[in-house]
């Protein structure tokens, strides 16, 4: 059953919300943060995903799935073979909280606009991400510059999203950190020691000979890269949360915007369209031939008739911010 749908079935219980619905395959990345304060972190570990075989993860391809395993079990050995020692972060703990990801649901419109894991740690204030990727190739598709500006580009991304959230709607701690690298074939799917080792690095890029790099995006130094768009969109998620959160009115909009001409300029291999599923029928579809809820912005319809179809179950979830303040 899809999440609209166990959000009506337990509808009529005291102080439900539709936000408690946890969901291990996550894919919103604003939603996944709230719960993360809202539930604690280990509700929101996803490393359960990947304990098992590619079979029981249909949602990724197995190589997709054999690579983001290789990160989140070399990051698990780091953990175990640091738990006592001084500290890199709280206790140093890492959790996998997500493992494909969009800023905010409806939001990613192609390839390059999916990220790949994110780890927290314990105080939710620094974070890891990690992008997985093919081997580089000859044919123009594959290439180093492609990897490096994709992996940069969610890394401000996501800093812009957590310093919309911290300040706009008082979400959880200041932000500090987001360190972002991605791994081929060629690592082996396993990142360098240096990214788990220098957490407190400069703020910046850093750059080893025949490694990739290592982007260091701080709260005071990333680029803006958020939409109007997809700020509403974050706001209706927020609304939708299982706490009452209210808007502090601190006005970091303008700290976050940023405009289309900010997204990487890719190869085609990462301008490829998003098929979506109309969240009624779940039938794929292109794009140009959905469209979105008129009053959340969060989900997709064939057309009027599946959209009044699933209005009995998505009216629990269905709420504008401007509602909810």
């Amino acid at each position: 059953m899809e999440m609209d749908g166990l959000a009506s079935a337990f509808a009529g219980l005291p102080y439900f919300s539709p936000g408690m619905m946890v969901n291990r395959s996550e894919t919103c990345a604003t939603r996944k943060l709230t719960q993360c304060t809202d539930f604690g972190v280990s509700m929101n570990d996803i490393s359960s995903k990947f304990a098992r075989g590619p079979a029981n993860a249909p949602d990724l391809s197995p190589a997709d799935f054999m690579a983001r395993k290789s990160v989140v079990d070399q990051v698990a050995d780091w953990c175990d073979a640091n738990a006592g020692k001084p500290g890199k972060v709280y206790r140093n703990e890492w959790a996998p909280i997500l493992y494909n990801f969009e800023i905010v649901k409806s939001a990613a419109k192609r390839e390059r606009d999916w990220g790949h894991l994110v780890f927290t740690d314990m105080t939710i204030s620094r974070f890891l991400l990690v992008m997985t990727f093919p081997e580089t190739c000859n044919c123009g598709n594959y290439s180093h510059h492609d990897y490096d500006a994709i992996t940069k580009y969610h890394a401000d991304r996501f800093m812009s999203l957590l310093t919309y959230l911290h300040g706009e709607w008082d979400w959880g701690n200041k932000p500090s950190v987001v360190r972002a690298t991605y791994v081929t074939p060629k690592e082996r799917f396993k990142v360098s020691k240096e990214f788990l080792e220098d957490i407190d690095a400069a703020a910046g890029d850093h750059r080893v000979p025949g490694k990739p790099p290592i982007f260091q995006v701080t709260a005071d130094k990333f680029i803006p890269t958020l939409l109007e768009s997809e700020l509403e969109k974050i706001d209706n998620t927020v609304a939708r949360g299982s706490t009452s959160k209210k808007r502090t009115g601190k006005g970091v909009r303008d700290q976050v915007l940023g405009t289309k001409e900010d997204r990487p300029e890719v190869s085609k291999a990462f301008k490829q369209t998003n098929m979506r599923q109309c969240a009624y029928c779940e039938e794929p579809k292109e794009l140009k031939n959905l469209s979105l809820c008129s009053r959340c912005k969060l989900v997709y319809y064939c057309g009027k008739d599946c959209q009044r179809m699933a209005w009995p179950s998505h009216k629990f979830s269905c709420r504008k911010a401007s509602e909810s303040n």
